[in-house]
């Protein structure tokens, strides 16, 4: 109990971690690639404003070195550098003009097309980045798209189409190539992603030492609680024992009489009781079952065929459809006990004149149905039925039964790896149906 609590502990905080972690990286990923996406609409937009210039671009040889800084200049004298500072100085000491800095800096070229989609012109830095035959297919994709603005590939492109003063229409074709800049949104998506699971592991290692202590108070509760259930019930026996043995007593001095009668049921009820109590605190106690192979197959049939008197005494009948020779890894005894509770809780709850039926079916899984007809299934709450001490009748109230018997069948069931559930069918008819893993059993 205690075990999986605290893995239920560290499950949720794990997923709660994970999930502010990605949402942390998703939000620093997507600002960073809309920063550097409206970076490049702005380069773009600076190429395109210079479409109509007619001069071409320069090579850096066109361009002076530029003088090397005086130490002793004061600073406050000093000329204009434009938004770029000295150290952005161009390659060997060379310092273009910062229009022309733009353009060979962002690898951007415009493109001039006429009415026919001709390449009439092109215009890129010194280094010539692009080939011709690369734009004509770069252009082609472009226009064939039908967009002026958008990404191809790895390029970053805007088309502008304007009317000459001759009255042709010309198409220019501004063009940036983004690989750079993708490059950088995908390092920081890696950096993030690489220090998100680091982060993440180094949390969750934190999470599973400190889980324990977490719990500590909640287990220390309940196993002073447990302990409390297993040593009050060895408590209750003693008492229980002298009245029942002076109750006999009494009924061999007096003779018999309705009263002794009823002490004797009470007496009983309360030794069932007790050893529910008992049974259940120590199921929880987390030890370590010890399985051996038995025949499923046989131990159904028996436990089941033990209630037919019963339930033919009280005007139902049961049918069995047990599939033979199905072996199981596991502890028999506990198994005739499930088998057993839902047994009764089928006779105590199928209606005058109904049916039981029992089934045994081993495919994939195990699957032990008991189908019992029941008016009421509808107005039960079926997923509470396994708590303790719920009651799905509360007008049957002298029936023996306190509401443990299936909270230790789903004891059982979780005991062996598998589960147990209660489903409402058809025609007025309720399942309790086990599920046991195929890996646990032969044929």
């Amino acid at each position: 109990m205690i075990r999986k609590l605290q893995r239920k502990f560290i499950s949720i905080t794990a997923a709660a971690l994970f999930i502010m972690i990605l949402i942390v990286m998703a939000a620093v990923n997507i600002i960073f690639f809309y920063q550097s996406s409206h970076l490049l609409d702005s380069r773009l937009s600076q190429i395109m404003a210079r479409s109509d210039d007619t001069a071409p671009y320069a090579d850096f040889s066109e361009f002076p070195p530029r003088p090397p800084a005086d130490p002793n200049a004061d600073s406050n004298n000093l000329p204009d550098q434009g938004i770029f500072p000295e150290r952005d100085e161009g390659i060997d000491g060379v310092m273009p003009r910062l229009e022309d800095r733009l353009k060979i800096r962002f690898d951007g070229c415009l493109i001039y097309l006429d009415e026919a989609g001709a390449i009439q012109e092109i215009r890129q830095d010194g280094a010539n980045h692009y080939s011709e035959t690369e734009l004509s297919e770069l252009v082609s994709r472009i226009l064939s798209g039908k967009k002026e603005r958008g990404w191809l590939q790895y390029y970053k492109f805007c088309v502008q189409t304007t009317r000459l003063p001759d009255g042709s229409l010309q198409t220019v074709i501004g063009l940036i190539n983004a690989s750079s800049h993708l490059y950088s949104v995908f390092t920081m998506l890696l950096i993030s992603a690489v220090i998100g699971v680091v982060s993440f592991l180094l949390v969750l290692l934190i999470v599973i030492l400190a889980s324990r202590r977490a719990v500590n108070p909640i287990a220390e509760s309940y196993a002073r609680q447990r302990q409390f259930v297993t040593d009050a019930g060895h408590e209750l026996k003693t008492p229980l024992t002298v009245i029942s043995a002076n109750n006999e007593l009494l009924r061999m001095l007096y003779g018999e009489s309705e009263w002794f009668d009823s002490i004797d049921k009470q007496v009983a009820k309360l030794n069932g009781l007790v050893q529910n109590l008992i049974t259940l605190a120590r199921m929880d106690e987390e030890q370590k079952p010890v399985f051996d192979t038995f025949n499923l197959s046989d131990a159904v049939y028996d436990t089941a065929k033990s209630f037919e008197n019963l339930i033919h005494s009280r005007g139902r009948l049961i049918t069995f459809d047990i599939e033979e020779n199905v072996l199981y890894l596991g502890d028999e005894s506990k198994i005739r006990q499930l088998v057993s509770i839902l047994m009764d809780n089928a006779a105590k709850y199928c209606d005058e004149g109904g049916k039981i039926a029992v089934h045994l079916k081993a495919d994939k899984q195990i699957r032990l149905q008991i189908i019992n007809d029941y008016s009421d299934a509808g107005d039960c709450d079926l997923e509470r039925v396994f708590e303790r001490f719920y009651r799905a009748d509360k007008a049957r109230t002298s029936d023996g039964s306190y509401g443990l018997g299936l909270a230790i069948a789903k004891s059982i069931a979780q005991l062996h790896g598998g589960e147990i559930r209660a489903k409402a069918l058809e025609n007025d008819r309720v399942m309790f149906e086990t599920i046991l893993e195929r890996k646990n059993s032969r044929r």
